[in-house]
């Protein structure tokens, strides 16, 4: 069995390696510490299983990181022990090629059980993820359009270009922003950023 472990923290690092020892002993453990390693060591060797902090230095973070490891190594088996513990987060993970996901305050005890369950050619979610949360999300109830409408005004974007750019008309762009807005119970574009930010959300700014 051969475990990667993906964490820019040492002592989380440590901590897991050794825990991972102890369940599975026979298991070759590694770490990387940053994006760029793990694509390298992903790419030039092969690896069972992958413990994935999402937020680590690097080009890609997040989801993108996710999306981009698992097009690589797509037999590898994917724990994503996150820092934030958003449903919607966990959600677009198993969505992208996760088999389980833990949020980091729930303990490194969780992730041994993860991994458990992983080995045993199951899935896992953090007991305290409610899945159900995220797929009842008023984000979800957004159409396509809505979402893309949104997202490009929170990088910066402006009504007039996404109309031309959309082919669309100017009040056709606007009527689905404020339809979005409405819908989020948001009033203005700058709310836009931070409510993304506070649902787990924020990786489709990275996209």
């Amino acid at each position: 069995m051969r475990i990667i472990i993906a964490d820019d923290h040492p002592i989380i690092g440590i901590a897991l390696a050794e825990m991972l020892k102890t369940a599975f002993p026979d298991a070759d453990i590694g770490s990387v510490a940053d994006g760029h390693d793990l694509m390298r060591r992903a790419g030039n060797a092969g690896c069972d299983y992958l413990i994935l902090d999402l937020q680590m230095p690097g080009d890609l973070k997040s989801v993108p990181l996710l999306q981009a490891v698992h097009a690589l190594r797509p037999e590898m088996r994917i724990v994503v022990y996150s820092g934030q513990a958003h449903p919607c987060l966990a959600l677009a993970s198993f969505d992208q090629g996760a088999s389980a996901f833990v949020s980091k305050n729930s303990g490194p005890h969780v992730v041994l059980e993860a991994m458990r369950a992983v080995v045993a050619g199951g899935s896992f979610i953090d007991p305290g993820i409610d899945l159900q949360v995220a797929r009842n999300h008023p984000w979800m109830r957004l159409t396509a359009a809505e979402r893309d409408i949104l997202l490009a005004l929170a990088k910066g974007g402006n009504l007039q270009a996404l109309a031309i750019d959309s082919d669309r008309s100017y009040k056709t762009v606007t009527a689905h922003k404020y339809n979005a807005l409405r819908k989020l119970g948001l009033g203005s574009n700058t709310e836009i950023g931070p409510y993304l930010s506070m649902h787990g959300l924020d990786y489709l700014l990275e996209q």
